[in-house]
């Protein structure tokens, strides 16, 4: 089947510009063949809270073909009349930001007109929280009637998105385990280069990823407190850049019992930098408030480092396999804290967990299960 894939991909960074690249991969290894667009702009700086939204030294032109322009209509037309002419079977196009709906949804619209039989799948990386403001909620409405179908990689995701639009059914997948990273440093190594206390001296429990309100940063602040009666001390290595004012997490680690068993990297980290940071700790933790799926944990469980993490949104559905981590209830650090307990009382894990998870949620199976699904709205 040929299928236009309108999105973003490196060298934009983020999980989706990777998630978009493995899958587009994994979908020609199926035998499809793939046209992929970029965004010439993605976000309007007023709306991007980071350094960069590219990687460092990053061009445009090194990735597919830079043509949609968030906020510059000329750029719709342009990128449509560019995907109508390859002729695709299907148009695939990825949700995680409402405010891109008025440029993704003008080039749906424009295919459509020219392609009626045109199908549209919207992959929808996550729908509006409950809380989401009226305009977020209102563009992602707008989104979903815009498509055709949609594909969910989570429940919680799915179910979101029926409570927008009633009658919209989504077929759910998974979020495969990001494989193309570097091997592990040791961990002896990789709390050298950081600073860190060795193992006989420390545990170390990792949050990584760019930090927001929602991903509950102060909760696992507040629960290493609970932890300080252990023999051996848990240090929390924290490793992304902050799109909140810091002060007030610094002001919490400094108000703890050992600031100086808090080491923060508030910066982007390079996936060149991933073994040294997985490579340090003896834990991953997610102590979200409210998620859909977490790339953070596809990594984990590549490198086979168990995970503990909040049940909300679709954390736990990656975490069924007994061995790869616990969960524990959001916005609480003494259940938090028990978690953490739990996870590293079981060490040194068992390899045979992680590989059993690797293979359940591989990108050979997501493209297989995605290609079954096109095959099933052709012949229908």
């Amino acid at each position: 089947m040929r299928i236009a894939f309108a999105s973003t991909f490196p060298p934009y960074r983020g999980g989706i510009a990777q998630f978009n690249q493995k899958l587009t991969q994994a979908l020609v290894d199926e035998g499809h063949e793939m046209l992929c667009t970029n965004w010439k702009r993605q976000y309007p700086r007023f709306i991007f809270p980071g350094e960069s939204q590219l990687t460092q030294g990053g061009h445009l032109e090194s990735g597919p073909i830079p043509l949609l322009d968030s906020i510059d209509p000329r750029t719709w037309k342009n990128t449509a009349k560019h995907l109508i002419a390859w002729k695709p079977d299907a148009l695939l196009v990825p949700f995680w930001h409402a405010a891109l709906t008025p440029a993704l949804g003008n080039v749906i619209a424009r295919m459509k007109r020219e392609m009626p039989e045109l199908l549209v799948i919207g992959l929808m990386h996550n729908a509006t929280s409950h809380d989401a403001k009226i305009w977020d909620v209102w563009l992602t409405k707008r989104f979903l009637k815009s498509v055709d179908i949609t594909w969910t990689l989570s429940e919680q995701v799915a179910v979101r998105i029926q409570d927008l639009s009633p009658n919209r059914i989504s077929r759910v997948f998974f979020h495969p385990i990001y494989d193309q990273y570097p091997k592990l440093q040791t961990m002896q190594d990789a709390r050298k280069a950081l600073h860190l206390p060795s193992q006989d001296e420390a545990d170390v429990v990792l949050f990584f990823g760019l930090i927001r309100a929602y991903k509950g940063l102060k909760t696992l602040i507040r629960a290493k407190e609970l932890l300080a009666s252990r023999d051996k001390p848990v240090h929390v290595l924290i490793a992304g850049e902050s799109y909140d004012d810091w002060k007030p997490y610094q002001a919490l680690i400094n108000a703890g019992a050992s600031p100086e068993e808090v080491h923060v990297h508030n910066r982007f980290i390079l996936d060149a930098e991933l073994p040294k940071f997985f490579g340090a700790c003896n834990a991953v933790c997610l102590p979200y408030l409210t998620a859909s799926q977490s790339g953070v944990t596809a990594i984990a469980l590549h490198y086979g480092i168990p995970v503990v993490a909040s049940d909300v949104g679709g954390l736990s559905e990656y975490l069924k396999t007994p061995g790869t981590g616990v969960v524990c209830s959001p916005n609480n650090p003494a259940a938090l804290a028990t978690g953490i307990q739990n996870v590293l009382e079981l060490l040194p894990v068992s390899p045979e967990a992680f590989d059993a998870a690797r293979i359940q949620y591989s990108w050979n199976n997501l493209a297989k299960a995605m290609t079954q699904e096109l095959n099933a709205n052709a012949d229908s």
